[in-house]
């Protein structure tokens, strides 16, 4: 602060000067607290999926390795039926909450699957095995820098991950086809 106020004390001629080093400071604290933020809520989703939701996360990467095709081809009518859901309930912000709250939960358990499934994959590419973390991570990883690649990124595979990770949730939910046969004998 005293730096701050050093600054404007010798270059004090206008209140503009002051006020785009306030706006400044402004912006370098907002972005550190944004990325604290970031960190804390990606190592508590590795946290839920790997103490709270084991089993669960595993039986959906299972099912988007196994079934990808289909899991993709479930989560179109699962996010119409969201977005559905949202334009009905439109005029109520707390349906409308709770609604986005529930695929919150859902897309959480969806990525958190797909990044284990393509670090899982990723992995197996280069000839190694690893642990569960460092599949998620390494997914993670790839979900950050696809990010940061303005066409393909956001309009190929976000979309791509979104929707087979959706339908993988329901495709989990079903009995693997081996299970199935057994069922009907």
């Amino acid at each position: 602060m005293e730096a701050l106020m050093a600054v404007v004390a010798e270059d004090a001629s206008t209140s503009q000067n002051l006020q785009n080093h306030i706006m400044n400071m402004g912006a370098l604290a907002l972005s550190s607290i944004v990325g604290i933020i970031s960190i804390v809520s990606l190592l508590g989703i590795l946290c839920m999926t790997l103490v709270v939701t084991p089993n669960a996360t595993q039986r959906i990467s299972g099912a988007l390795r196994e079934r990808n095709v289909l899991s993709f081809f479930a989560g179109v009518p699962i996010m119409g039926f969201f977005g559905l859901t949202t334009a009905i309930l439109h005029k109520s912000q707390v349906l409308v909450a709770v609604n986005f709250l529930i695929l919150g939960v859902v897309m959480i358990l969806a990525y958190a699957a797909a990044a284990e499934d393509i670090g899982r994959r990723l992995f197996w590419a280069c000839g190694k095995e690893g642990s569960r973390v460092s599949h998620l991570a390494s997914g993670w990883l790839v979900f950050a820098f696809s990010a940061c690649l303005p066409v393909l990124g956001w309009f190929v595979i976000l979309p791509y991950v979104t929707l087979s990770g959706l339908g993988s949730v329901v495709v989990g939910m079903l009995p693997p086809k081996k299970a199935a046969a057994d069922m009907k004998d």
